[in-house]
């Protein structure tokens, strides 16, 4: 009889490691069931960029449509989130009411984006201001693609990749944009000062403007954006905000479960989560020997 393999998270973690699995003869050893939050099959995140552009469709962005699951013998639970893991049972309980049982269970709940505590831009109640975005899913592209077709000026806030990424795609639009980073330089995670001057430069040529050592402290306007105010009392207009101001580990099901959690849910060098040897972790929600992986390529060697 084929072992219960539970995957927690479709994203492009989560179905590299099942893809991983049936290259090595899974379909015959399991019998998978998949849990995604996002109605969709699996797409490459990374060309999120293209497609707020406008320099790629959003269907050649998939890499697993939805028919592909059944054709491999995988239960997609689409649009369901897991709530919480009960190890002793060995089941997952999910936000529709169902349990499942597993036998073997991967989380790959990856990460949300960070946002910084800014007054008026988040209320408990309503959510988002309607005019403030993040960055992370097809739905945050489409919505800011709306957004920014009956919209003029922008404020990204967020000097690393993907700021760098949203302020490019919006400019696609139309639409004038001012990226505002809290360093002293771009990409400072990345680049040394010198390197983020260069970048700098380059990014002002195409017309982006950027503000540096630029704290955000207010999102103005009740019912529409009208500015962005930052320490020091400076405002500058827009009717958009776009957050890209990183990542953080999604690691809230681990912590409600009991599992081991510092920055993000401790595995061994197996990927086993510590002290569970049927549960594996594998992606961005993963801390191995202290370290997190924000990058494709340490992900895909985590599905390997």
């Amino acid at each position: 009889m084929a072992e219960r393999l539970v995957v927690i998270g479709n994203g492009m973690a989560g179905a590299r490691t099942v893809e991983e699995i049936l290259e090595r003869g899974g379909p015959g050893r399991f019998a998978i069931t998949m849990f995604g939050e996002e109605p969709y099959g699996n797409y490459n995140r990374i060309l999120l960029s293209n497609v707020l552009s406008g320099g790629e469709d959003e269907a050649s962005i998939f890499l697993n449509s939805l028919p592909w699951y059944a054709d491999n013998g995988i239960e997609l639970r689409a649009s369901v989130r897991a709530d919480r893991i009960d190890r002793f049972a060995k089941v997952v309980h999910a936000d529709d009411g169902s349990v499942t049982p597993y036998d073997k269970l991967v989380i790959a709940t990856g990460s949300r984006p960070f946002v910084p505590p800014i007054d008026g831009m988040y209320n408990a109640r309503r959510g988002f201001h309607q005019g403030v975005f993040t960055f992370r899913t097809i739905d945050d592209t489409r919505r800011m693609v709306r957004y920014a077709r009956d919209h003029e000026r922008a404020v990204v806030i967020g000097g690393g990749l993907l700021g760098l990424e949203a302020a490019r795609g919006l400019q696609g639009h139309g639409v004038h944009v001012t990226l505002v980073h809290a360093a002293s330089h771009l990409m400072n995670a990345q680049l040394d000062p010198q390197g983020g001057a260069v970048l700098k430069r380059s990014v002002e040529r195409l017309g982006i403007a950027v503000e540096l050592d630029a704290r955000t402290e207010a999102i103005l306007g009740k019912d529409e954006v009208t500015g962005a105010r930052f320490a020091g009392g400076r405002i500058i207009p827009c009717d958009m905000v776009v957050v890209a101001a990183g990542i953080r580990p999604r690691t809230e099901l681990a912590q409600v479960s009991g599992l081991p959690v510092e920055r993000a849910i401790v595995v061994d060098d197996q990927l086993r989560v510590l002290d569970e040897p049927d549960i594996y972790a594998v992606g961005e929600c993963v801390q191995h020997r202290g370290q997190t992986y924000g990058l494709v390529a340490p992900l895909w060697e985590q599905a390997k």
